[in-house]
């Protein structure tokens, strides 16, 4: 064996020594790399999770909303319309005042003189 061969296998070795190195570096990275895509998945998890409470407390939100707007309208509603029966009340009890044809003649004739 020439000292080319002895060079040869020195290479080789060498060589060989760097690529376990590599793939110990790839090894690492590839874990890291796994660990960050777990955590981007369990904060997706926990953003679905979020986003139905969202939806719930929208809905509830919106549903209590609505029932102000019923309710503030039918108050007013029932506030008019009570206003709307005392007056009817009012004008039913109150009594009608006759007016006799010669009153009537003589405000109109008054009205025509002016």
């Amino acid at each position: 064996m020439g000292l080319g061969a002895i060079g040869w296998i020195f290479t080789f070795a060498r060589d060989t020594r760097d690529l376990y190195a590599l793939q110990g570096k790839l090894k690492d990275g590839l874990v890291a790399l796994d660990e960050r895509l777990r955590h981007v998945e369990d904060r997706l998890t926990r953003l679905e999770a979020e986003q139905g409470h969202i939806v719930v407390e929208a809905k509830s939100a919106a549903t209590g909303a609505a029932t102000l707007i019923a309710s503030a309208v039918i108050s007013d509603a029932v506030t008019r319309v009570t206003r709307l029966e005392e007056g009817v009340r009012r004008l039913s009890s109150a009594p009608i005042p006759v007016v006799s044809d010669t009153a009537l003649s003589a405000a109109l004739s008054h009205q025509a003189a002016r």
